[in-house]
């Protein structure tokens, strides 16, 4: 999709948002995007590798990070229920996507533990929320409720035939989960006539122990995808930062990069879409270029056996001790 200059200057000065695009071609580099699998209709869903996360927004912000995001070339965005900042989101969506709506790719959570009304009236209230007819994926949040109180393999059965029972009507083009770990797939494989297309789960330079859902995820055909792919939640000593900590700034030098660039780019070389949030121009835009340069054997080697900064318990460590 590719507008004029002038379009895009005006576009960025009616809003506020964007102080520079002088520079039209920048905006709109190519993005890998990743088959997926058919929607209910026959139709192929492909996921860009590369989208806008809202994690921890709130609407105003959301709305903000958004405009920005699609102003840059973004096609991709990634929101939730418990979030609870849709209404930004969506808003973003009909002030400042200037695209057919098939063009853009967006990505909602509805929470887990969730039985089969509840998924319904959850699904209802993200469409009400982003002022959509359908979403692109829509996934479970965490194989339990956040509490931890409703986790069972049964619990997470009835939730999945629930998201079955979206995805026909064309609510959901596809459907999928996060958060979960190997024996949580299986729970649901057991019963699914649809296989999950993605699974969300914190992955970044220094996540380990994840190799065994990882492995799951590929042998299944599911998507492994990362969120908090530059360790945003994390706690870490400065020099061991995703985005100007020693060992990817010491790589970024060999490439003209930046270690936030070598960070990302460590992830979506493995073939895994990644969802970085910013609500600044530069570092949107310096997120999206990472795919002009790929990183020797000898750096992913490096960046794969890093052990720092961990990923947060919480993930599958946690999620393990559920039923």
């Amino acid at each position: 999709m590719l507008f004029s200059l002038a379009f895009l200057v005006f576009v960025a000065s009616t809003l506020g948002l964007v102080k520079d695009l002088t520079d039209a071609a920048s905006l709109t580099p190519s993005i890998p995007r990743k088959f997926l699998g058919m929607d209910a209709h026959g139709d192929p869903v492909l996921l860009p590798l590369l989208g806008a996360g809202t994690w921890q927004y709130n609407e105003t912000v959301a709305y903000e990070s958004v405009c920005k995001a699609f102003a840059a070339g973004y096609t991709f965005v990634d929101t939730a229920l418990g979030y609870r900042n849709q209404r930004g989101v969506g808003k973003a969506i009909r002030d400042c996507w200037q695209g057919e709506r098939s063009d853009l790719f967006v990505m909602t959570k509805i929470p887990g533990g969730l039985n089969s009304s509840e998924v319904h009236a959850a699904h209802e209230k993200n469409l009400l929320e982003l002022g959509l007819d359908y979403v692109d994926h829509l996934m479970t949040h965490f194989p339990a409720d956040w509490d931890q109180t409703k986790a069972s393999p049964d619990m997470r059965r009835e939730e999945w035939e629930a998201l079955e029972e979206i995805y026909r009507t064309g609510e959901a083009r596809t459907i999928g989960i996060s958060h979960y770990c190997s024996q949580h797939i299986v729970d649901i494989m057991w019963i699914a006539t649809v296989t999950p297309a993605i699974n969300q789960v914190e992955y970044h330079v220094g996540s380990q122990d994840i190799d065994k859902v990882m492995d799951t995820c590929s042998d299944l055909g599911i998507t492994f995808m990362s969120f908090s792919p530059l360790c945003g939640p994390c706690e870490y000593d400065p020099q061991d930062s995703l985005i100007n900590g020693d060992l990817v700034t010491e790589i970024a030098s060999h490439y003209g990069k930046t270690g936030s660039q070598v960070s990302l780019r460590y992830i979506v070389q493995q073939g895994i879409p990644v969802i970085p949030k910013s609500n600044s121009m530069e570092h949107i835009r310096a997120n999206m270029e990472i795919f002009d340069f790929e990183l020797s054997d000898e750096h992913m080697q490096r960046l794969a056996r890093s052990t720092k900064p961990a990923a947060e318990a919480g993930d599958c460590d946690v999620a393990l001790a559920l039923k």
